[in-house]
């Protein structure tokens, strides 16, 4: 089956923190080295999954990048160190569900099913429908 799926949020903010720096609410993740992180304009009001917290990926640049700390209600942070930095700035795109990145995939993270994530989806992302 082919993919008909692809979400994307936006990058509305970057930082680089230093080793022993944490992200997130509860400070679930806490940098080993220095790392550059990206917050996304998508969260756990949009569907993504808390579970999928500190487990989640989303794409930058062609490169996989992990999220870093839990998925609040309109936030996702995820490490964007090893991605390319002309790919990674403040409006730029992260796509969460894609080709590259599929609904499977994203399931699997949240250790559920690919229909859930699918299914949870709200009303706040905007559907574009392409015929063919």
């Amino acid at each position: 089956m082919l993919p008909v799926v692809r979400l994307t949020a936006p990058i509305l903010q970057l930082r680089e923190i230093d080793s022993g720096q944490s992200a997130g609410y509860g400070a679930t993740y806490v940098a080993q080295e220095p790392r550059r992180l990206a917050t996304l304009g998508i969260g756990y009001a949009d569907g993504i999954l808390r579970s999928a917290s500190n487990r989640g990926s989303a794409l930058v640049g062609g490169v996989r990048c992990p999220f870093a700390g839990r998925v609040s209600m309109d936030l996702v942070i995820v490490d964007v160190t090893d991605a390319p930095r002309d790919a990674v700035f403040e409006g730029g795109e992260a796509v969460l569900i894609g080709p590259e990145l599929t609904l499977d995939m994203a399931a699997e993270a949240a250790g559920t099913a690919a229909y859930e994530i699918i299914t949870r989806l709200g009303p706040r992302i905007a559907r574009r429908y392409v015929d063919g």
